[in-house]
C-alpha cells in the first residue's frame, strides 16, 4: 500500500502545477467582453495582490485573479448577462466590496471599466495610524518618485522602474521607493533583486509589513526556506490577522520540511478567511497528503478546495484523488 501513498502524493504535486498553469475560465483572447478596473485604498493608492472575483447571477465564481502592482484586474471572455465583481482583501484592514455589472446587449468585444475604493474595516480604524512611516524626503527625489508611480499606474513599467531607481540614487533610504521597487521585482519574478531591495527596506523601516512579506515570498521562490520562514514570522508579528502572511509562513515551513509546525499558521489563515481561501485549502491538502500521511484530512481539504473553486477544469481529477485518499488506510 505504500506505493499508493507515494502515487497520491505525487499526483497532488502534479495537479498543483497544472492548476497554476491554467488560465482562468472564460479567458479566451478575442472573444467576449472585458471587465477591467483598479482597486484603490482610501487614499487613492493602488492595492496590489488582492483577490478579485467575477460571479454570475447565482453567485457562482467564474474567474478569480489577483490585482497587479498597479491595482489593476482584468476579466476577459465575459458573455452577455448580469454579473458581480467582488474584491476580497483577505488579511488586510479593508472591507470586502462588490459591484454589479450588466453586459446584456453588449456586442461581445466591449470593455467595461469599474474601479473600487476600499474602506477600512471599523475594527482597523483605530490601529491604522500605527503603520504610518514618515520621512523627510528631498523634494527632487519625491518628484521623481511620484512621476515613477504615475508611469507604473499607466503601465509604463520600464520608465516607472527607472524612476524608482533614480529617486533612490538621490535618497537611498527612501522607504516608499524601496517598497514599490521591491514589489515590482517580485511581480516580475526577479526574486534576487527583490530580496536585495526588501532587505534595504526593512533596515530603513523594521516595522514594514509589506517589505517583510515580500521578502518572505522572494526567499520562498528562491528555495531559501529558513530565510523565508524568518521573514514571514516578522510579517505575522506585525499583522497577526493577515491571512497572506500566515499562508506564507505555512508554505515556507513546509518547504523547510518543518511539517508539524506548518499546520498551525495554515489553520489560522483558514480561520481568518472563514474557509473561503482555495489557496489555504490546497496547501493544507498538500501538507496532509504529501507530508503528514493524514489522508482523510487531505480529502477534506480537497473537497473544500472544490467548493471554493467550483469552476476548476481539474475537478474530476481532484475527485478521483479524494476517492483514493478516502480509501487509504490511516497512517500508523
Amino acid at each position: 500500500m505504500k506505493r499508493n501513498y507515494f502515487v497520491a502524493a505525487f499526483f497532488v504535486s502534479v495537479l498543483l502545477i497544472s492548476l497554476l498553469a491554467l488560465p482562468a475560465k472564460g479567458q479566451l483572447p478575442g472573444t467576449g467582453n472585458t471587465i477591467t478596473g483598479f482597486v484603490f485604498d482610501p487614499h487613492r493608492r493602488a492595492v496590489a495582490q488582492v483577490h478579485v472575483e467575477l460571479l454570475n447571477d447565482v453567485n457562482g465564481v467564474l474567474q478569480r485573479i489577483r490585482t497587479d502592482v498597479s491595482g489593476r484586474f482584468i476579466f476577459r471572455g465575459v458573455s452577455q448577462g448580469r454579473f458581480q465583481v467582488r474584491v476580497l482583501p483577505l488579511g488586510t484592514v479593508y472591507e470586502e466590496q462588490t459591484q454589479e455589472v450588466d453586459t446584456t446587449g453588449r456586442l461581445g468585444r466591449d470593455t467595461i471599466q469599474i474601479d473600487f475604493y476600499l474602506r477600512l474595516r471599523k475594527s482597523a480604524v483605530a490601529s491604522s495610524a500605527a503603520v504610518i512611516f514618515a520621512q523627510e524626503v528631498p523634494d527632487e527625489a519625491k518628484v521623481i518618485y511620484q512621476r515613477a508611480v504615475a508611469d507604473l499606474d499607466r503601465g509604463r513599467m520600464e520608465d516607472g522602474i527607472a524612476g524608482l531607481e533614480n529617486s533612490l540614487k538621490i535618497f537611498p533610504e527612501y522607504y516608499l521607493a524601496l517598497e514599490r521597487l521591491g514589489l515590482m521585482h517580485l511581480t516580475q519574478q526577479k526574486y534576487e533583486h527583490a530580496v536585495a531591495v526588501f532587505n534595504k527596506a526593512v533596515v530603513v523601516n523594521p516595522r514594514s509589513f509589506n517589505a517583510w512579506y515580500g521578502l518572505s515570498v522572494s526567499h520562498y521562490e528562491l528555495k531559501q526556506s529558513e530565510s523565508a520562514v524568518e521573514a514571514a514570522q516578522k510579517a505575522v508579528s506585525l499583522n497577526s490577522n493577515s491571512a497572506d502572511a500566515l499562508l506564507a509562513l505555512g508554505v515556507s515551513l513546509r518547504q523547510a520540511k518543518r511539517y508539524v509546525e506548518a499546520e498551525k499558521p495554515l489553520k489560522q489563515a483558514d480561520k481568518i478567511t472563514k474557509g473561503l481561501s482555495p489557496d489555504v485549502h490546497w496547501n493544507l491538502a498538500l501538507l496532509y497528503g504529501k507530508n503528514l500521511n493524514r489522508f482523510h484530512d487531505a480529502a477534506n481539504e480537497l473537497e473544500l478546495y472544490l467548493k471554493t473553486t467550483p469552476d476548476t477544469s481539474q475537478a474530476e481529477l481532484i475527485k478521483k484523488l479524494i476517492k483514493q485518499y478516502r480509501e487509504s488506510p490511516p497512517a500508523k
